[in-house]
């Protein structure tokens, strides 16, 4: 008797069930907490770069080389033999050579950048300077280059090592520390 009840309870909750009008849970607007959203970004928005490069390289290069050569003459050698009775002579040549070159090189900003196209892919495609000026010395830092859509953080923040093609300029013409006029004359006359 219990199993028979215990059917017939399974059973209309079954058919209650099968007949209700359901809703999905997952809906385009309530999104998902394991799939992050296709962010939509348009040409002309902006987007903060964060730069962080370092970069080093070196070279060596080392080369052996050694000759060596000789002859003797002695007597009963020919007609030499009166006027040089005993000619010897050798020759010796070492050479050994090293060369090595070392260079690094870091860059450390923030450059907020302008997207100027997206490719067929969706990959956003983006350049952007920023030109700095204090006592007449001029800093110019030009970055341009294309990242995902999905590398994008929400505060639209980039860190550069996502960029793809990343194309970094940084310019300054120094002018702090470059001679006065005095400077120079003393120089040329002294």
């Amino acid at each position: 008797m219990k199993k028979i009840i215990l059917f017939v309870l399974v059973a209309s909750c079954l058919l209650t069930a099968a007949g209700a009008d359901a809703n999905s849970l997952w809906t385009e607007q309530s999104g998902s907490y394991f799939i992050k959203p296709q962010r939509q970004i348009a040409v002309g928005d902006l987007l903060t770069i964060i730069i962080a490069e370092k970069s080093s390289a070196t070279s060596k290069t080392g080369a052996n080389s050694g000759e060596n050569s000789g002859f003797v003459m002695g007597p009963g050698a020919g007609v030499l033999t009166d006027i040089l009775p005993y000619l010897q002579g050798s020759f010796d040549t070492n050479y050994d050579g090293a060369s090595s070159t070392n260079k690094t090189g870091s860059i450390n900003a923030q450059l907020t950048v302008t997207v100027i196209a997206i490719d067929e892919n969706g990959n956003l495609c983006f350049e952007g300077t920023k030109e700095i000026t204090v006592n007449h010395d001029l800093q110019r830092l030009t970055f341009s280059g294309m990242v995902r859509p999905e590398d994008v953080q929400l505060n639209n923040m980039v860190y550069s090592t996502y960029v793809a093609e990343a194309k970094i300029d940084y310019l300054g013409n120094d002018d702090a520390t470059k001679k006065g006029i005095l400077t120079k004359a003393f120089e040329w006359l002294f």
